[in-house]
Parts: C-alpha cells; structure tokens; sequence
C-alpha cells in the first residue's frame, strides 16, 4: 500500500482505501467526491441513510467544497452502480445508505426516522415473502417496516 493517494495530499486512511476498493469493485473511478460522500455516509453510519442535503452540510463542515448538485450526482451515480441504494419514505424525500452490509429498514410512521435493520435478522421473512410473491426476490431485496421509532413510542405514554 503505497502511502499518499492520486487525488489526496494526505496518506490514506483504513476508511479511504476501504471506499477506494469499494469503487474500484464496482467499475469506478476513485474521485474525490465519490470518497468524500462514501466517508461522510460511513462515519454516519450511526444515524442511518442521509438525504444529499445531509451530506452536502457534513461535506461543508468537514471542509469540502463539493456543491449540491454534485453531490445529487455522485450519489446517482452510486445507486446506479449499486454501491449506494436509495430510500424513498414519501414522494418528497429519498435517503441514501451503504449497500456493503446487507440490512432493511425500519421507518417511523410519525417522524420519519429510519433504522436499519440487520439482513440476518429478517431471513425468514424474506423467504415468506418470496414464497407469497412468487417474485424472484434476492437476498439484497430491501424490507421496510413501518412503525413508531422509540422516542415517537415515548410520546405516545
């Protein structure tokens, strides 16, 4: 592993050469935007999928000048690519996440919030839903499971 990277004037972290093979896996080239959306969605991995204007405002605060429109690119161009997926909660809003750890989701029918939920934990329901689809579903189908997040469920005593 070579220390400094093409487009970095710094070494490469364990985070950006994991986002480089990622891309590299993929068929894709190794922008700069391409890896500061990959970081800011990995070091968000804690509050689940984020809009673009989410990662432009953490791209903004990290220091990275990356507009919003190519932000609105480079995520396109990542769920094409099957590295990101997108999530649409209503007709308003589309989130983006990780597609490298398999999971589903879990979305609050009050505020919105989205959770995601360990593929593994859901197995049998996507058999189930396999067998009473009759569609041919992959084990990446992504489930979404409405309800009420714990802070709504706290609102509701």
């Amino acid at each position: 592993m070579a220390g400094a990277s093409q487009h970095s004037h710094a070494p490469d972290s364990a985070g950006e050469h994991k986002s480089r093979r990622l891309l590299r896996d993929h068929g894709l080239r190794c922008t700069t935007p391409r890896l500061a959306v990959l970081s800011v969605l990995d070091g968000s991995r804690d509050l689940g999928h984020l809009t673009v204007a989410q990662i432009q405002q953490r791209l903004a605060s990290a220091g990275h000048g990356v507009d919003l429109t190519t932000v609105y690119r480079t995520v396109s161009t990542l769920v094409d690519a099957n590295v990101l997926h997108a999530l649409v909660i209503d007709e308003r809003v589309t989130s983006y996440g990780l597609t490298d750890i398999p999971h589903h989701h879990a979305v609050c029918t009050r505020c919105g919030a989205i959770d995601e939920v360990p593929a593994a934990h859901l197995t049998v329901a996507l058999a189930e839903a396999r067998t009473g689809s009759r569609f041919a579903l992959p084990d990446t189908a992504g489930l979404t499971l409405h309800g009420l997040c714990p802070a709504c469920q706290q609102d509701s005593i």
